[in-house]
């Protein structure tokens, strides 16, 4: 562990190994791929750039990747998982560097392993997702902020705006290092003078106006107000714009708790728990260094964000019933990165407990010394891999492959560009077509049958277990619909394809 490259190869290896095995059975692309990346992609492919942004809510340079490695791959979900997969492997040397700068360079190795195996992680880098994009840019801005920091290289802050600013451009979140590094360096790090602290945050300010600016008046002359992306406003984030719903607002601060509570409970591992409460106490006991305290900035404010986020961009109906939430597990990731320092420190304590533990059994004592320590030192990680790799390694939507296989027999068999009515909006996306969502019940077949007829759409998609729900949704689907065909396979779900007419 004492040997950067040696330590470099191997984490190389694992989250490449890890990331093709992964490529390799994920079987169908997520929905936000599909409807929300792959349009954009298309867009600024074509040169319709202003389209492009204004497609989607969505952060641009994620499907601009898309579009750029597209023209060196046969389709767009390709390039997109490409993207994904190549920031996913990388992500381990941004990690690792900034572990040895803040903790210790056995800590970074088991830092930098630890995101290697983590379940999310690894398969959100093998789907058309920009999670590992923006991991990967996210942990780059911090270890050049950081490292620029640590060298009072004053002129080294110009550039970190940039590496801040293609994090943002993946995801919002990727804003808050900016105003964190602003807002270090004028009331935390100590400074010989007053005059270098003001010329390091001039420069950084100067840098980061001049990268930023023409974005945000874009988004203010598209949105109309000042805001950070086209579907969160500051001030709806913050909660300025008030609530007109009457909900109580210790009910609404009570479920956003919760639901940063599950978010949580969801991304980190309970092994990853676990070591982060032994971490954390190590370090303390050790007395905190600097850079645990500029990690713990980033940790607490973005909690807060998530907090603010769940609570803000909840809608709610006058019953009290929560509609629609913007909030999910994946907003929970820059805590993992910010925290994976003292998982890793913890699984170092741990691991060195379990190896003095070991070395004190009299069968081992008579072992020879190389017999021993190859031994001592594979143990910890093969335990570690027998905790992760079961929840790391399983398949990705194998039980969704019939909606691939309908979409494309669609489009072969009946043409690209057909409307479908569908519980299954996927099967539009393999299909190339269009796509109307559609919930079945006993009152909705008529008006599906009526909003076809006003579309000109021929076929009508469904997965079996949404017909059978209802006897009735099944008998009006036998008499004004003809099966042309049937996808399903062993632990798969079955699609049904329609054509309006009776048999």
């Amino acid at each position: 562990m004492k040997n950067d490259r040696t330590n470099l190869i191997l984490l190389f290896l694992i989250s490449f190994l890890l990331s093709l095995y992964l490529y390799f059975h994920t079987y169908v692309i997520a929905l936000d791929g599909a409807f929300q990346y792959i349009p954009l992609a298309k867009a600024f492919a074509s040169g319709a750039f202003r389209e492009a942004l204004e497609t989607t809510g969505q952060q641009p340079l994620y499907p601009f990747l898309i579009a750029l490695l597209s023209r060196f791959t046969p389709d767009m979900e390709m390039a997109g998982r490409l993207v994904a997969s190549l920031s996913g492997i990388l992500l381990i040397f941004p990690v690792y560097y900034l572990g040895k700068r803040l903790v210790s360079q056995r800590v970074a190795f088991f830092s930098a392993l630890l995101l290697a195996l983590h379940p999310y992680i690894r398969r959100y880098s093998a789907d058309v997702l920009k999670e590992s994009t923006y991991l990967f840019f996210l942990a780059l801005a911090l270890w050049f902020t950081w490292r620029t920091i640590q060298r009072e290289d004053k002129f080294a802050f110009l550039l970190v705006p940039v590496w801040s600013l293609l994090a943002y451009l993946v995801r919002p979140d990727g804003s808050e290092i900016f105003p964190i590094a602003f807002f270090y360096l004028l009331l935390i790090k100590p400074y010989p003078s007053r005059k270098e602290r003001l010329i390091a945050l001039s420069l950084l300010s100067l840098s980061a106006s001049l990268l930023a600016l023409p974005y945000l008046f874009y988004l203010k002359e598209l949105t109309g107000v000042w805001t950070l992306s086209k579907t969160k406003t500051l001030s709806g984030l913050l909660g300025l714009e008030g609530w007109r719903d009457g909900i109580p607002l210790m009910e609404k601060i009570l479920f956003a708790l919760e639901r940063v509570s599950q978010g949580i409970l969801s991304v980190f591992h309970p092994f990853y728990l676990f070591l982060l409460v032994i971490g954390g106490l190590k370090r303390r006991m050790n007395h905190l260094k600097e850079g645990d305290g500029f990690l713990l900035i980033f940790f607490i404010i973005h909690s807060i964000l998530l907090f603010l986020l769940a609570l803000n961009t909840t809608e709610w109906e006058r019953e009290g019933v929560v509609q629609t939430f913007q909030f999910s597990g994946r907003h929970v990731l820059p805590l993992l990165l910010f925290s994976i320092y003292w998982v890793g420190a913890g699984f170092e304590t741990v691991s060195d407990g379990l190896i003095r533990k070991i070395e004190s059994n009299r069968f081992l004592s008579s072992r020879r010394l190389n017999t021993k320590a190859i031994f001592l030192w594979t143990l910890p990680f093969v335990i570690l891999a027998a905790i992760l790799l079961p929840k790391t390694l399983k398949p990705q939507r194998y039980e969704r492959l019939p909606e691939k296989w309908a979409g494309i027999w669609i489009k072969n068999h009946l043409g690209g560009g057909q409307i479908l009515f569908t519980t299954t909006p996927r099967v539009a996306y393999y299909a190339d077509g269009k796509f109307e969502f559609i919930t079945l019940d006993k009152t909705q077949m008529e008006r599906v049958i009526t909003s076809m007829k006003q579309r000109q759409a021929l076929y009508l998609v469904l997965r079996e277990r949404d017909t059978i729900q209802d006897p009735e949704v099944t008998r009006a689907i036998q008499q004004k619909f003809t099966e042309l065909a049937r996808f399903e396979g062993k632990r798969m779900e079955s699609v049904l394809i329609y054509q309006i007419g009776s048999p």
